[in-house]
């Protein structure tokens, strides 16, 4: 497991907290785990999560690494984007529940992205961010799999 911050993205000293906060989560991909934040539709920053890891006890952790480096609140997020499929089962499930209960508790807007024509992260933000707009409290997200699940049988003896 290995942890990649991407430095590229900083968030300049002088913003103002006002800005529209939102988080963008994606469990997508296999074996990485990206969780962005945006602000006025740019992004501020990103972290990623690499290997073979259970999302279930990342996913949280990797978000706060992400407001506390960028002091940022949790109640200061106005909106959570996340990928809701195509990937894997255990992922999307993982982040589609956080993203419904967070959005729950604080009682912002969700928003849920199929990625079924494989967009870049960049793509899959501006798609997400027309559909945060246009979300209303109160109303969740759900996965999206473009599969049937594959259920293994435990042979009895």
């Amino acid at each position: 497991m290995k942890f990649l911050i991407n430095t590229n993205w900083k968030m300049k000293k002088n913003k103002k907290l006002t800005q529209k906060k939102l988080l963008f989560i994606n469990t997508s991909k296999n074996n990485q785990l990206d969780v962005f934040l945006l602000s006025d539709h740019k992004i501020l920053d990103k972290l990623s999560l690499e290997g073979n890891f259970k999302v279930s006890e990342n996913l949280l952790k990797l978000i706060n690494k992400l407001l506390k480096k960028n002091k940022i609140e949790l109640v200061q997020l106005k909106g959570i984007i996340a990928v809701s499929g195509p990937g894997p089962f255990t992922s999307l499930r993982i982040a589609v529940a956080v993203a419904n209960t967070l959005s729950f508790a604080l009682r912002i807007p969700v928003a849920g992205i199929a990625n079924k024509d494989n967009l870049l992260d960049l793509q899959l933000i501006k798609k997400g961010v027309k559909e945060i707009n246009k979300a209303r409290v109160g109303n969740y997200i759900h996965p999206f799999y473009n599969q049937e699940p594959n259920i293994i049988l435990v042979k009895k003896y």
